[in-house]
């Protein structure tokens, strides 16, 4: 049985991207530098050797696209965004990015992978591309899991991090209340 979730497609054994020409034509504009931002969209975000690839969104909520894709249509499988209390500029000393944890290493599933320091190592770089055009070359510094109510949340703060920060956050697929965070640096 499959039920259209408008990026996604959910099966009997879990959700997979579509291949949609939004994504695709959207993919291909980052790589040739040529930007069409979308509303509400104030960043893209792309790990190199990973499936993370998306545009990064926010609205004046944290709730908004955990059930809309970055169009604004409902979606089960939401959109990645960034926390609502932090600047679109990404100029606050820690940055959240929130996305959900698909089957299929879609959206933030491949940040569990990781915990394995070798995979750590293989998949360090990763680019941010603001409005404007500026281009954020970031590295993977730290895989963690934290628990849901982490200061990290309440305060966005990092215990024991002292640069500037952002934080790419899912849900820990087996613990509910843990979550499982990536910690990237300029």
């Amino acid at each position: 049985m499959v039920f259209g979730l408008s990026m996604y497609f959910l099966t009997d054994t879990g959700a997979f991207e579509r291949d949609l020409s939004e994504m695709e034509e959207l993919r291909s504009r980052v790589d040739e530098n040529v930007f069409e931002w979308k509303s509400g969209q104030v960043a893209w975000l792309r790990i190199n050797g990973t499936h993370i690839d998306y545009p990064v969104m926010q609205a004046s909520d944290n709730k908004w696209y955990l059930s809309h894709d970055f169009l604004g249509r409902d979606s089960a499988a939401g959109a990645v965004f960034l926390d609502y209390r932090n600047a679109s500029d990404f100029s606050d000393k820690v940055a959240i990015i929130y996305g959900h944890r698909m089957n299929g290493n879609l959206m933030f599933s491949e940040l569990a992978k990781y915990e394995d320091r070798g995979f750590l190592e293989e998949h360090r770089e990763a680019i941010l591309v603001l409005r404007g055009g500026k281009r954020m070359r970031l590295e993977v510094a730290d895989f963690r899991e934290i628990d849901a109510e982490d200061e990290l949340y309440r305060e966005i703060r990092i215990s024991g991090y002292n640069e500037a920060a952002i934080v790419l956050s899912t849900c820990d697929r087996d613990m509910h209340e843990k979550r499982n965070i990536v910690i990237l640096r300029q």
